[in-house]
């Protein structure tokens, strides 16, 4: 092993250190759930990796989310969790199939407490590293895209999203699918990639996400738009972060995942079952935000390099 793989281990043993004292400060615990579970999430563009043992399929852990949720149901309070996390088809600069996730959910917090929360935790990882981190500005998801494309992305129908597709990034089109319930999701997020995203370079947060993009997040009115109550944090172009006001309503998620498992079938993708622990646990649910953090992408910024396979001890294609 070279001498830099060494330094690469104690960077990122020193940033796990740090994060844990963080917490302990803070009396947030430290909890583990397991890496394989029964269920996993319905999104279309997420892909897990599947095993079949005993007779039934297990999945692989896209994120704690699900197994953390029970956890406050049952009274833990606030929470963390450090833990390995798997997505099938995600490989490249910025994407491992197999990374470091760091999240933690906080009872009683709005999300601008947590994000003041995440910007504290990450100030003090960059004094440590000695890196600059400007205090982030905030903006909405509806601000940014009328600054850049003159629309209001919470109201613009399918097909004055494809005009401004087909004016924006005429050779993307491609990549949209045709007569498909999510076609408006894909096309405000590959305008936001490739249109918005890039120009992130200093911290950025992003909040209030057009509703059909809650996932697990509430949904609530904000001058006169419906608006998913979740927050993404930017830095040097790239997400390292995705905060939500989480949902304890289970009828409303229950209407999600269909329109997930919908999209799914058309799109010829594995229909995923709901996870029906996690709807039980739902109602026991305290109200709560919680984030969840990209570790490697953050030692990577933290340590000045370039991609992901420059911060992982065995990368994909050494694994």
């Amino acid at each position: 092993m070279s001498i830099q793989s060494i330094s690469l281990i104690q960077n990122r043993a020193r940033m796990l250190t740090l994060i844990r004292e963080f917490f302990a400060q803070k009396r947030v615990l430290e909890v583990t759930t397991p890496v394989l579970g029964a269920r996993s999430v319905t999104d279309p563009h997420i892909s897990s990796f599947k095993l079949n043992e005993y007779g039934q399929t297990y999945f692989l852990q896209t994120s704690p989310e699900f197994a953390m949720k029970r956890l406050l149901a049952a009274g833990t309070g606030s929470i963390y969790q450090i833990c390995p996390a798997f997505r099938a088809g995600e490989s490249g600069r910025y994407h491992n199939p197999e990374f470091t996730m760091l999240e933690w959910y906080r009872p009683g917090f709005g999300l601008t407490e947590l994000m003041d929360e995440l910007s504290e935790l990450i100030a003090l990882l960059c004094q440590e590293f000695d890196v600059v981190f400007e205090d982030p500005e905030r903006h909405s998801f509806k601000e940014l895209f009328l600054r850049r494309f003159a629309v209001n992305p919470h109201q613009a129908d399918t097909r004055h999203l494809a005009e401004v597709m087909s004016r924006e990034f005429p050779d993307l089109g491609h990549h949209i699918p045709v007569n498909d319930e999510g076609v408006d999701d894909d096309m405000r997020d590959l305008l936001f990639s490739e249109g918005i995203e890039p120009g992130f370079q200093q911290p950025q947060y992003v909040v209030e996400f057009p509703a059909s993009q809650a996932s697990l997040a509430k949904v609530e009115a904000v001058d006169g738009d419906d608006v998913a109550m979740r927050f993404e944090l930017y830095w040097r172009g790239i997400e390292l972060a995705n905060g939500y006001d989480e949902l304890t309503d289970a009828s409303v998620l229950r209407v999600r995942i269909e329109r997930d498992n919908r999209i799914r079938k058309g799109r010829n993708l594995p229909i995923i079952d709901a996870d029906e622990r996690l709807l039980s646990a739902m109602a026991q649910m305290p109200a709560c935000t919680g984030v969840a953090v990209g570790l490697d992408r953050l030692i990577m910024l933290l340590t000045g390099k370039s991609s992901l396979d420059e911060v992982l001890n065995f990368p994909f294609a050494d694994a």
